[in-house]
């Protein structure tokens, strides 16, 4: 169960770490601002140092001015074995 958790998790940062490339233009400190969070955070969480938690999920979703449904779209797929 723990690696279903793991997979959906990777799945979602590199979903959020696309679209952020491309409406930021890799600028982590303008994201970290609309995120409301640290910078070191959001490079932590994008270079899987660190968990991304609930918190930090509706955080970067609301920066992002995104659909939630768009994020999970992939999520689909995940191969659970």
């Amino acid at each position: 169960m723990q690696n279903r958790f793991e997979q959906i998790e990777i799945k979602l940062v590199n979903k959020i770490y696309k679209i952020f490339l491309i409406k930021f233009e890799v600028n982590k400190t303008k994201f970290a601002k609309a995120s409301l969070c640290s910078e070191t955070t959001v490079r932590r969480v994008f270079d899987s140092k660190q968990r991304m938690t609930l918190d930090l999920f509706l955080r970067f979703w609301f920066a992002l001015d995104i659909n939630v449904q768009e994020i999970f779209k992939e999520i689909e797929n995940v191969n659970y074995d």
